[in-house]
């Protein structure tokens, strides 16, 4: 499921942005191409819901990196249509998230936009518990 908010968000962007390059799970290099978005998964947390269900809690922070340093006008720019995209992603099996706590900032020269997106996770097959498994004795 995190690798469907990823790419939901890096579809997303590259569809607003196609002269942006967009890396994710890769380390960056010196020399990196400009402009470009940097997508990373930030925190993740779970809790039960009824009937079975979980919900998932994904943050997630995109870093633009921006073609000329210091042009804070650009950066705000960026940032009020990122947070658009970030409202509703699609994921692979065709329904979307909404990104909800939507905000950026801006830190040392670079755009920081993050979001959080809870999906529901139907129930997963459960495996034996402890005290339903038959007990096995060894022999020697």
């Amino acid at each position: 499921m995190h690798k469907d908010i990823l790419d939901g968000i890096s579809k997303t962007l590259a569809k607003a942005f196609p002269n942006c390059t967009i890396f994710g799970d890769e380390r960056l290099r010196q020399g990196l191409k400009t402009p470009s978005f940097f997508l990373g998964l930030v925190e993740c947390s779970t809790k039960p819901l009824p009937g079975g269900l979980t919900e998932l809690k994904q943050h997630v922070e995109v870093t633009y990196f921006p073609k000329t340093q210091g042009d804070y006008q650009e950066l705000w720019n960026i940032g009020t249509q990122t947070l658009s995209c970030l409202e509703q992603i699609p994921l692979a099996d065709g329904s979307s998230a909404r990104g909800n706590s939507r905000r950026c900032t801006i830190n040392d020269g670079l755009l920081h936009i993050r979001a959080t997106y809870r999906l529901r996770l139907k129930p997963t097959q459960q495996t034996a518990l402890m005290g339903n498994m038959r007990r096995q004795t060894m022999t020697r």
